[in-house]
């Protein structure tokens, strides 16, 4: 076998140079001053005798064959990071879950089985909205997420659907106006502040996508940042909101929000378990994903 004469370190250094367009912003991702970046990019030109960059006015211009090396240089670093994160995982018994926060207590009963079954396993969950945690998925950060439906899959992810699990409701406070009524139309609900999750959130697609196809246009009070924070505005009366059951269950059950139906079409939402196509699974992401599909009754299958 022929022996590698490339420096790794420098290729990486040249990808991340490129990748930024500026040597000051590479060595900050690199956590390396400007001058060792500098080096290492010079080295590795200096070692093959070709011009990979040229720097005008502090911007990186690369030459013909800095372009034809940056998908080579972004290969071998993408597959470093996949190795990297394949090792760690099994040398700790890591997993490392992201969840939507409006599903987050949909997913406890799996996450305490699988502490049950597996306690030396050291998981970490972190909760985000579903397009930032599907990002982080892509930047090697988890090992699976659980976020909302996800639209227009990416073709490096991998995605399990659960269908409709439980449908949304509708919940003000019990001073409110809407609180008073039996029922409530699509179209009535328009004319109340609604209380919504942030961009990013796919319960918050849901429920504007519904507003769409009806044709209506929704009166949005408020983007909150947490499911928390949605139930105060609600409960002070700033507004009304769709939520799922498990959120809201203890505000119903001591009267402090109070659940109205929605009259014509319920609004369910599915969840998706997603997953890297570019990085094995390991053990106990796989056994992870074996306890969802036996709580929520659907077949996941092995990737």
């Amino acid at each position: 076998m022929k022996p590698i004469k490339i420096n790794i370190d420098q290729l990486i250094t040249f990808y991340f140079i490129a990748k930024e367009g500026s040597i000051t912003d590479a060595s900050e991702l690199l956590c390396l001053s400007q001058p060792a970046v500098t080096m290492q990019v010079s080295a590795l030109q200096k070692y093959f005798g070709v011009k990979l960059i040229n720097v005008k006015k502090k911007r990186v211009h690369l030459t013909k064959a800095g372009e034809e090396l940056f998908p080579y240089a972004e290969e071998i670093y993408r597959s470093a990071v996949k190795a990297e994160s394949l090792l760690m995982s099994y040398r700790n018994n890591n997993l490392r879950i992201g969840i939507s926060g409006a599903l987050t207590l949909f997913i406890i009963p799996v996450v305490d089985r699988f502490k049950e079954l597996y306690p030396t396993v050291r998981m970490t969950i972190r909760e985000g909205r579903t397009r930032n945690l599907t990002a982080e998925l892509l930047d090697f950060q988890h090992d699976l997420c659980i976020v909302g439906t996800v639209d227009n899959v990416q073709r490096e992810l991998q995605v399990f659907r659960i269908p409709g699990i439980e449908k949304m409701v509708l919940v003000a406070s019990p001073e409110d106006a809407l609180a008073r009524k039996t029922s409530v139309t699509w179209k009535e609900l328009g004319e109340y502040p609604l209380i919504l999750l942030g961009e990013g959130s796919a319960a918050r697609d849901r429920i504007l996508n519904e507003f769409e196809k009806r044709g209506l246009s929704p009166h949005i009070g408020a983007d909150i940042d947490s499911i928390e924070g949605m139930k105060q505005l609600i409960a002070t009366g700033k507004g009304v909101g769709l939520m799922f059951p498990p959120n809201v269950s203890q505000e119903i059950t001591f009267g402090k929000l109070t659940s109205v139906p929605l009259e014509d079409g319920e609004l369910k939402i599915d969840i998706d378990v997603a997953v890297n196509r570019e990085v094995s699974l390991s053990p106990p992401a796989e056994r992870f994903l074996a306890l969802i599909g036996k709580h929520f009754g659907c077949e996941i299958p092995s990737q």
